[in-house]
């Protein structure tokens, strides 16, 4: 699943704005409606951690020095890292630490994890799998390919605008009742 997609996705189940927000949405303590919520940008950059945290520094390294941006010529240090980022066992570690040191963190936390589990089913065996058990395992499913399958990107990119325009409806509909 393309980066764009797992920030939007972390922020529309993760978060007070979205699905995570129930009913009203994020509140404040007076009942009013919060207009920035920090739960929405948290986990959106949550969701983009484990691409951001290991290909994305190679790509802003070798965009900020001038040299070309491939594929095929990334540093061992890449893949290190995207298996560490894209690892289930260091998510619940990373999950266990906020629950430990700061409890409101952890919804938005969650997707981080669910970026992996999204990996898991649409990265196929090759370069970029998802060892979700890593450092305990290399175990890779044998996913999808989404970047060859268009109709695969229409579908998980329509079923987030119909999230949100449930959202949305769900949000109105509490609202109308609450005025009644």
């Amino acid at each position: 699943m393309d980066t764009l997609a797992h920030a939007i996705y972390g922020a529309t189940l993760f978060s007070r704005t979205g699905l995570a927000g129930g009913g009203r949405g994020p509140v404040n303590a007076q009942g009013r409606r919060i207009a920035l919520d920090w739960t929405f940008w948290t986990a959106l950059g949550l969701g983009l951690l484990p691409d951001i945290a290991s290909i994305g520094i190679y790509f802003t390294n070798s965009a900020l020095n001038g040299e070309g941006i491939s594929f095929h010529a990334l540093p061992a240090y890449v893949f290190v890292l995207y298996k560490l980022t894209h690892s289930l066992v260091v998510a619940f570690i990373g999950l266990g630490l906020i629950r430990l040191f700061w409890k409101p963190l952890l919804l938005p936390a969650l997707a981080w994890p669910f970026h992996i589990c999204l990996d898991i089913f649409t990265h196929s065996l090759g370069r970029f799998q998802t060892p979700f058990l890593y450092p305990l395992s290399d175990l890779a499913f044998n996913g999808i390919s989404w970047w060859m399958h268009p109709w695969f990107i229409r579908a998980y990119w329509g079923l987030l605008l119909l999230i949100w325009l449930g959202i949305v409806m769900a949000r109105r509909r509490y609202t109308s009742k609450a005025k009644c």
